[in-house]
């Protein structure tokens, strides 16, 4: 029980770090758009997928 508990923390951590990792403040960042889906022929596909996404 004990070791599922910190499975499960662990995995609530690293998702912590990817959302703040996607915060950038002062500069452009793709990385923004990881999470955007759009709706592509019936199909929720995530945007980049769908498209080359850079910043100068």
């Amino acid at each position: 029980m004990l070791d599922d508990l910190k499975d499960n923390m662990q995995k609530s951590v690293e998702a912590t770090q990817r959302s703040f990792n996607t915060i950038r403040t002062g500069r452009a960042n793709p990385a923004i758009l990881d999470r955007v889906t759009v709706d592509y022929y019936g199909t929720e596909t995530p945007l980049n997928q769908l498209a080359n996404i850079s910043t100068p």
